[in-house]
């Protein structure tokens, strides 16, 4: 059945379906590198996204199973699984889904009428309110969660076990901690990129917004004394494919236009390289997209004014709750 001219809930479910389906040779290859702890996370990001939905759904009178058919819900679990720093105890798994499922999506009056991307929302909670209490986020250079049995997992995520004995979470990231090590790739960068790749032939997605993003990140590494084949490295670190390819192309919470996708995507590179530089955090991903998303109507009422000359006419625009990406 055509992925354009289906029927809407038809094409909602097929899209939604699709998006899983190209998340998992990235979260496949994330769990091989990291370990047991991703998939006890997926798991329970999916159910507790499942549990909010359903709960929402029942509240606002709607019908339950036809309101989760639509695997908004399996959607937005997958990605804040993966968007979630490892090894987070379970209460704030919950509150990220929460923040994420009922204060930013259900908030904001449900599927596709959400300003902000729920998953960066839930994300940026935890990332501001318990900053200090996250562990050292594993890396290609030391994947310690590796070692982590199955049942140490749960004791960490149940906080039944006291917590493990780790240096200070460092606010930097490997470049800044001349740490370069080629040799050791980003196994599950080239996974979503792949599933990515097929959801941009498809259409689902639109391939100038990671364009973008890579783009200018790799520019201002480079400008701020990187050398290239740095500020290559320096696009696999963290989740920045990931959120390139499955975050920030959520067409609910991006631009419209053509010219406003590029420079959407060009302000989350240039920022979330910006955080990492010279911020406090890691990895600023999710404040660079959170902060893009509120830049959405100007940038769009920008690319309107450039284009309008070339174009003759306004473009149009799409239909907020047709669809989305992250739910």
């Amino acid at each position: 059945m055509s992925l354009i001219h289906s029927p809407a809930p038809q094409r909602l479910r097929t899209l939604m379906l699709l998006v899983s389906l190209c998340l998992l040779p990235g979260t496949v290859l994330y769990a091989w590198q990291f370990g047991v702890v991703v998939w006890l996370q997926t798991f329970w990001c999916v159910l507790l996204a499942l549990g909010f939905e359903a709960g929402l759904l029942r509240l606002r009178g709607r019908n339950v199973r036809e309101g989760l058919s639509d695997l908004s819900w399996l959607v937005l679990g997958l990605i804040l699984a993966r968007a979630l720093p490892l090894l987070v105890p379970l209460w704030m798994i919950a509150l990220a889904s929460f923040a994420a499922v009922v204060l930013c999506k259900h908030g904001s009056g449900g599927l596709g009428r959400n300003r902000l991307n729920p998953a960066m929302v839930g994300l940026g909670i935890i990332a501001i309110c318990f900053y200090q209490l996250l562990y050292p986020a594993p890396s290609n250079h030391a994947p310690w969660t590796l070692a982590l049995s199955a049942e140490q997992v749960l004791l960490q995520q149940l906080q039944l076990a006291p917590r493990l004995a780790f240096d200070a979470f460092a606010g930097a990231t490997q470049l800044t901690l001349d740490q370069f090590n080629p040799i050791t790739p980003n196994l599950s960068g080239l996974g979503y990129i792949a599933g990515g790749l097929v959801l941009g032939v498809l259409k689902v997605i639109r391939i100038e917004i990671p364009l973008a993003m890579l783009a200018s990140a790799a520019l201002l590494c480079l400008a701020t004394g990187h050398s290239p084949q740095e500020s290559l490295y320096n696009l696999s670190l963290g989740g920045f494919l990931f959120t390139a390819f499955f975050i920030a192309t959520d067409p609910v919470t991006s631009p419209d236009t053509p010219a406003g996708r590029v420079l959407f995507g060009a302000i989350i590179g240039l920022l979330t390289e910006l955080i990492r530089e010279f911020g406090l955090y890691a990895d600023g991903l999710c404040f660079a997209v959170l902060a893009a998303n509120l830049l959405v109507p100007q940038i769009d009422r920008l690319a309107l004014c450039i284009q309008r000359p070339w174009y003759g006419e306004r473009p149009a625009l799409k239909l907020h709750g047709t669809g989305a990406v992250s739910g």
